[in-house]
């Protein structure tokens, strides 16, 4: 009998709160997702900017391909960043949904 009690009072206590160091963990994760965002934006226009800069060099045409980079990754840079933050805002309402 005294092990029903046990187990019928672990049921009716509510669960422990967060603590303070998964309240900033979880703050953490959710700012790196953002971070990560536009690192891969910038890398992209970086990369593709540099591509057409060797380009350049290589068939002599001026900066011509190196602004062609340079509008390539922007725009594709931006396509990415769209997705990843629609993914995110994704994340954050069926979480959002979950606590209801």
């Amino acid at each position: 009998m005294a092990e029903k009690d046990k187990n019928t009072s672990r049921q009716n206590n509510p669960p422990p709160e967060k603590s303070e160091i998964e309240k900033v963990t979880r703050s953490y994760q959710k700012g790196w997702a953002y971070a990560e965002v536009a690192i891969q934006y910038g890398i992209a226009i970086v990369v593709c900017t540099l591509v057409g800069s060797w380009l350049d060099g290589k068939f002599n045409t001026g900066n011509i391909l190196m602004i062609s980079g340079l509008i390539l990754g922007a725009v594709a840079g931006f396509i990415g960043l769209l997705k990843q933050l629609n993914v995110l805002n994704f994340n954050k309402k069926s979480d959002s949904d979950k606590k209801v």
